[in-house]
């Protein structure tokens, strides 16, 4: 996701608000585990590693006029270059094209296909997955001001959101539409608006997260779920599917670093989450050969 949604939702209904599911008492507390901190560190990766199981590999790439990746082009099938001509501005068709070309250069990796083979098709809410291969993988992309963001997954399903700060916004506008009662209450006491800012930013991420690791979009109400909004590690949070049943997902902050928010979300508590800073200009030597 580019930029923050500024869709009006509609979150009057009596029928919509007995969806809102209450987030548990204790949901400011900080659910790590010991070796927290090992994975939570950006790890400089001088090739594609192998995707492990019960393993979350999370690629980061930070688009500057310098690192640009020249050849994505030719990583791209002739719509996704239309589409990423489609986009007037330069940064997002940058964002779209480098972060379209990364995947498939990530997915072919992981599935030991040459990145153009990858057949990619959208779910009716928009969201891809891969559909010639007998292999099954997660992934999700989120873009934000030149910061990209990969996820990728053998077993859980994946959902990740990254958003720089913009000061400019009206915060408190855009949370009544798409936060709780709670979480805005919360934002509400805080009294510094630096503090308020990154909670907002935190909650949204986390929601955005959620909405993406779904894969229902903008059909999920963001205002209709509660997340911890505080600092979350596999954090759990519950959500109802459209016949009612409960579903579990697991959050995570993660920091994108230059003024940036992020979080992931899988529904497994278990899965290892590596993170991992990839240089766009050492990409085009670590490509998947084709005939491998």
């Amino acid at each position: 996701m580019v930029q923050i949604r500024l869709v009006k939702r509609d979150i009057t209904s009596q029928a919509f608000k007995k969806q809102i599911i209450t987030y548990p008492q204790n949901c400011d507390r900080m659910t790590e585990p010991p070796d927290t901190e090992r994975y939570r560190e950006w790890n400089a990766a001088d090739s594609l590693l192998p995707l492990a199981d019960g393993e979350l590999q999370l690629w980061r790439f930070q688009l500057t006029d310098d690192a640009f990746f020249p050849g994505c082009a030719n990583y791209l099938i002739p719509e996704e270059r239309s589409r990423a001509e489609r986009r007037r501005a330069s940064r997002p068709r940058e964002e779209f094209a480098v972060g379209r070309a990364c995947l498939r250069i990530l997915l072919g990796n992981a599935l030991r296909m040459p990145p153009l083979d990858i057949v990619l098709k959208e779910s009716p809410f928009g969201k891809p997955s891969v559909v010639n291969s007998a292999e099954h993988i997660s992934f999700n992309v989120s873009h934000s001001k030149g910061t990209i963001l990969i996820g990728l997954s053998r077993q859980e399903t994946v959902g990740v959101d990254v958003e720089h700060i913009d000061a400019g916004i009206d915060i408190l506008e855009i949370a009544q539409s798409a936060f709780t009662a709670k979480e805005l209450e919360r934002l509400k006491a805080l009294s510094s608006l630096d503090e308020r800012r990154r909670a907002f930013y935190r909650c949204w991420t986390q929601k955005e997260a959620i909405t993406k690791a779904d894969g229902r979009g903008l059909s999920l109400p963001l205002s209709s779920f509660e997340v911890p909004a505080a600092p979350a590690w596999h954090t759990p949070v519950l959500i109802y599917d459209p016949t009612g049943t409960e579903k579990h997902y697991f959050l995570s902050d993660i920091d994108p670093g230059d003024a940036a928010i992020g979080a992931v979300a899988t529904d497994s508590p278990n899965c290892r989450i590596l993170q991992l800073n990839f240089p766009l200009s050492r990409l085009s030597s670590h490509l998947v050969k084709q005939g491998d």
